[in-house]
């Protein structure tokens, strides 16, 4: 068995409000899908999705890279897929682009455990794997008569856990978003804050102690994501924990991360750091520094949330819902996805992702096939 077609496809979905980045309010979520078929009619498929903030790849790069890699997974035999996986951090036309190897990494994966014949969560985190995972939903930086809309409508669907985007602003617009959130909701519903490197590590002590009487679960990359010795005051000059997000680029920056006790909580996204097996292994690095993780997606589509929602599966049990429920701030979407229900999301028990795009949507996609 080996692959006999490779197809890429560009894609542009718009959200339904603004989402803040570290770069600037983002509009629309743009990327790639890959898909991969074998000799037997199987499909893996993989989202490339850059966002801005997470290092230096663009929408452009990871197509690029992704073009210039097809001809080399085209023929590949069923035996090379894991080994493949493993070397994607130094094949040269992608091991500057993560997302770009997340979508191969998932890809693979996919055909890997429909090959099995079990769900994509299931091979990766065999008999402890969930069925369905608890989730949160986010509320961007607006006005907070829409936050408190946004989060009574989740709530109202079963969710126990909010988001809320801060920084990049008047703090006063902060601590009113909060406050109607928090008066919409109540005083049981979790609610934690992602300033997305806006403040600086003085800014983030200052707004995180005023912000603190909300009750925070906790607090998501206060400082820029370089600034280590930053993160780590503000984890000692606040009574909020703190969680590590565009910190985590690798398992080398999560390692750092928890020898320098720069945080409390590390954000997995698969997508960002260059697929599920580089997840794994961050995940291993936090486990053994006893660190807990939230696993969070980065507004892709379809595929790639899917591939999020698997992995957080994957682990079983974990102290804290994860944030693969943003499929809800995109205005369109390239495939059906559940929604959230009660506060978790099913995760598909088909093999694979569980997954399929119509063959339409390949009309005009780049392809290569084998001889």
């Amino acid at each position: 068995m080996s692959i006999v077609r490779a197809r890429l496809k560009p894609y542009s979905l718009p959200l339904r409000d603004p989402w803040p980045s570290a770069d600037g309010d983002v509009k629309e979520r743009r990327g790639w899908i890959l898909a991969l078929e074998d000799d037997l009619g199987r499909v893996g498929l993989g989202d490339a999705a850059p966002f801005p903030g997470f290092g230096l790849e663009t929408h452009a790069s990871a197509g690029a890279g992704l073009r210039l890699v097809l001809s080399r997974l085209v023929g590949m035999g069923r035996d090379g897929y894991a080994g493949a996986i493993a070397d994607l951090p130094v094949l040269a036309p992608v091991a500057a682009a993560p997302t770009a190897r997340a979508a191969i990494d998932c890809a693979l994966h996919d055909l890997i455990a429909q090959g099995h014949g079990v769900s994509l969560a299931r091979y990766l985190g065999g008999a402890s794997t969930l069925r369905e995972v608890s989730v949160n939903v986010t509320v961007p930086r607006v006005p907070p008569a829409r936050a408190a809309e946004i989060g009574l409508r989740a709530v109202s669907s079963g969710i126990r856990t909010l988001k809320v985007k801060v920084g990049g602003a008047n703090p006063r617009e902060d601590e009113e978003r909060l406050q109607a959130l928090r008066d919409a909701v109540g005083p049981e519903v979790k609610i934690r804050v992602d300033a997305n490197q806006a403040w600086s590590p003085d800014g983030a002590i200052e707004s995180l102690r005023s912000l603190a009487r909300f009750d925070l679960e906790y607090a998501e990359q206060p400082v820029s994501a370089e600034d280590l010795e930053g993160l780590a005051r503000v984890r000692r000059g606040v009574p909020v924990r703190i969680a590590a997000d565009e910190s985590v680029r690798d398992t080398k920056s999560a390692e750092m991360i928890v020898y320098r006790s720069a945080a409390d909580i590390l954000i997995l996204k698969p997508m960002a750091l260059g697929g599920l097996r580089e997840a794994r292994s961050v995940q291993n690095v936090a486990g053994d520094g006893g660190m807990p993780v939230v696993v969070t997606s980065l507004v892709e589509s379809a595929i790639g949330r899917a591939a999020a929602l698997h992995f957080a599966a994957s682990l079983g049990e974990t102290a804290f819902a994860h944030g693969v429920a943003t499929g809800e701030a995109l205005a369109s979407d390239l495939a059906p996805s559940a929604s959230p229900s009660r506060g978790t999301i099913a995760v598909p028990e088909r093999p694979g992702l569980g997954i399929a795009l119509p063959e339409e949507f390949w009309r005009e996609a780049y392809t290569v096939e084998a001889e």
